[in-house]
This record gives C-alpha cells, sequence and structure tokens, in this order.
C-alpha cells in the first residue's frame, strides 16, 4: 500500500435527504485529501438528489436509480472505486473529521490489516451525543454469539480490499447485518481485524433508521447469519430464537 493511499467511501442512500448534506460535508470535510467519494441513490423520492447534485463536482461517482438494497448499492459503489482502502457510510451518520487520516496512519503500520475500526459515538437526530464514543477488539466466538456492538460499529470500520479478496464484497441478500457477516468472514478466515482507540464516526439515532424500525427483521437476519457461522450451536441458536417470539408476542 502506498504512502498516500486512495480511500473511497460509499455512501448508499433512499430518501434520507434530512441528513445527507451532513453526511457529504462529513467526508469532503475529511483532513486527508485522497478521498474517491461515491453515492449510489436508489432512485430517492425526496430532495436527496438536488443535494447530491449541488455536490457533484467533488464526487467521484454518483447515479440515482432502483436498486436491490442496501448491500446491492455498496457493492455497487465498490465496482466503480479504485481505492485500496474503502469504507461505507450510510446517509445518516458522520465521520470525524480526521478519521480518514487516523485510518491511513493505522494501514501504514498494519498493512496486513483486513479490517482497522476505531470508536464510534451515538447522535440523535440534532446531532446531539447521545452515547460517548464506544469500541474495542473482539475475538470471533464473542462477535459471532453476542454481535457487534457495543464493540464495533460500522460507521467506524475500514476495509483493505487486497486482503478481503470477496467479489462482492458484501452478500447481497442481506438487508440488515451484512457488515457483521462480513466481520464474521474476516475472523473466521483469519483475516486481521485491528482496533485503533481514536472517535472515527458518528452513528445517528432515529425513528425512521432501520435499527429502530424493523428491529424483529434485523433479529431474524442476524440469527441466520449466526447459524450459517456455528450450525453446531444449533441449540443455543433456536434457544435464543424461542425467547424472541416470546418477547415479540408480548411486545
Amino acid at each position: 500500500m502506498s504512502s498516500n493511499p486512495i480511500v473511497s467511501i460509499i455512501t448508499p442512500s433512499f430518501n434520507q435527504g434530512d441528513y445527507l448534506e451532513q453526511t457529504i460535508q462529513s467526508v469532503l470535510a475529511q483532513t486527508y485529501p485522497n478521498i474517491q467519494y461515491i453515492i449510489i441513490d436508489g432512485g430517492s423520492t425526496d430532495y436527496s438528489v438536488d443535494i447530491i447534485k449541488k455536490h457533484a463536482r467533488k464526487l467521484h461517482y454518483w447515479i440515482s436509480e432502483k436498486d436491490y438494497g442496501q448491500s446491492d448499492a455498496i457493492n455497487k459503489g465498490i465496482a466503480q472505486a479504485s481505492g485500496d482502502i474503502i469504507a461505507y457510510l450510510n446517509a445518516d451518520d458522520l465521520l470525524e473529521k480526521d478519521a480518514v487520516t487516523q485510518i491511513v496512519k493505522a494501514f501504514a503500520q498494519w498493512p496486513d490489516a483486513a479490517v482497522i475500526y476505531g470508536t464510534c459515538a451515538l447522535i440523535d437526530e440534532h446531532n446531539k451525543q447521545i452515547r460517548p464514543p464506544a469500541g474495542g477488539p473482539l475475538g470471533f466466538y464473542t462477535l459471532l454469539i453476542k454481535g457487534m456492538l457495543p464493540a464495533i460499529h460500522q460507521p467506524a470500520c475500514f476495509f483493505n480490499l487486497k486482503q478481503i479478496k470477496r467479489r462482492p464484497v458484501l452478500v447481497a441478500e442481506l438487508e440488515y447485518v451484512m457488515d457483521f457477516e462480513l466481520l464474521l468472514h474476516c475472523k473466521k478466515n483469519k483475516l486481521p481485524v485491528r482496533f485503533i482507540p481514536q472517535h472515527l464516526a458518528n452513528f445517528r439515532i432515529h425513528k425512521q433508521a432501520k435499527t429502530l424500525s424493523q428491529t424483529s427483521k434485523m433479529y431474524e437476519e442476524k440469527m441466520q447469519v449466526q447459524r450459517s457461522y456455528a450450525p453446531y450451536l444449533m441449540a443455543l441458536w433456536a434457544f435464543r430464537y424461542l425467547k424472541h417470539l416470546i418477547k415479540s408476542s408480548r411486545d
């Protein structure tokens, strides 16, 4: 990897006009100069495309057309990217101003890393911090059984495509836990995953976010991935799913 590598950042977007402008600005304001910014819009019907067009001159690539979901959009963006380091930042999340600078320094220290991630704060719809930056190292079985949070937050993750060597990078059929599956893939295949104690990103919590509005579907998809990576723990997954069904029936 060169001393000044291209970092490609992909934003998948669909009807996120209320937050998209801030997300774009958080990428364009990075202190690191060698960034390709790619926006893949899924055919938004709000004012998202107007926002994208306003910044079009500073974008490496953008398109607005119907896609098959978030994973498909990100894979389309990766296909347009030429950076060795890539990240995807959803259209309601924010990067800290020196996030990419910190990541490039980290990859210079660990060039064999497949993933490097830092800490991430939670913010509300008004950018107020509702939980301070969190993150930390995580082993395969802890990740598998407990999930990513609060140790790993997707907006704070950056990936080395030459190390991952998987195309498409994300499983297109997954709608909610594609990042969880990708990290499990890296961990299971002994691809180095590194943590740095740097505040890199901010994950936005709001009523329209998938993590709040579609929690049941997300949980079921997460369990599907867990079963695929560890079918020998079927009794555990069955017990958890039963608890989930009971809880859902009470809510």
